[in-house]
């Protein structure tokens, strides 16, 4: 009885494996780290798949955060029936440009940007006259990048616009007068009455300013755009006094100042 149960304990002891080929391998014993992994990973397997889950996103966001560009010192709006957005040396020759104008670098980085916000927008008229040329506007599109504009500027991250002439038309009661803003009537002003029955300027015809005439990255737009400013009481809530300030003393710059 105590021979055969010898026998047993010596087999346990030395722990052989029998392969399929009939030889027998000692089974490999563990190191210290392995035996650390395996008894962390058993106690905290879900806290690391939850922490590291998130550490992933972390990860991608500043990822991101990084890759993505600068914002320039203050945003122009462009709205119209116009397609240059599409057009990549346009639209950058135009940021350049506006960028040149800028009386300061209002952030400090050492650098002067101008970011333009297009959106493409049709008139009905206009959509009827390119449909007599057998040519069709999406007018869902349409009817989209109209709501976002206007759902934009009630942000307050730009008051310096660039308007094709029937919005302008439209904005009228939203646009301060450039008068009050450079002390005189500029050519090219589009002229109107105020509330007090004095002469006042909502607007500028982009195509009678030097801003225009000298410089060829201005003409992807039509010369009867019309350069304007967001009224602060449109803006409400929104309203930030700083950069309202910067975009006056911008388009003071655009429009040139009083000779």
């Amino acid at each position: 009885m105590h021979d055969s149960e010898n026998k047993k304990e010596e087999k346990l002891q030395g722990r052989e494996i029998q392969l399929g080929s009939g030889r027998a391998r000692s089974e490999r014993q563990h190191g210290k780290l392995y035996l650390w992994f395996d008894n962390f990973w058993y106690h905290h397997k879900w806290k690391t798949i939850i922490i590291s889950f998130f550490a992933v996103i972390a990860l991608v966001c500043v990822l991101q955060m990084c890759g993505k560009e600068k914002s320039g010192d203050i945003n122009v709006v462009a709205v119209g029936p116009y397609n240059f957005i599409s057009e990549d040396s346009g639209i950058a020759d135009l940021k350049n440009c506006l960028a040149t104008y800028l009386p300061a670098d209002f952030d400090g980085d050492g650098v002067k940007k101008v970011d333009v916000v297009n959106y493409t927008v049709y008139s009905k008229e206009q959509i009827e006259s390119y449909r007599q040329q057998d040519v069709m506007i999406n007018t869902a599109n349409n009817n989209r990048e109209y709501e976002n504009f206007y759902s934009y500027v009630q942000t307050g991250e730009a008051s310096v616009l660039l308007l094709d002439p029937w919005l302008y038309e439209e904005m009228q009661g939203k646009l301060m007068d450039l008068t009050s803003v450079l002390g005189y009537m500029p050519d090219g002003a589009i002229t109107a009455v105020n509330a007090d029955g004095k002469a006042a300027c909502y607007g500028v015809r982009l195509g009678d300013t030097a801003l225009y005439k000298e410089n060829s990255s201005m003409q992807v737009l039509p010369a009867d755009t019309v350069i304007c400013l967001l009224t602060p009481l449109f803006l409400g809530k929104n309203s930030d006094e700083a950069e309202f300030t910067k975009a006056k003393e911008f388009i003071t710059c655009l429009i040139g100042k009083k000779e």
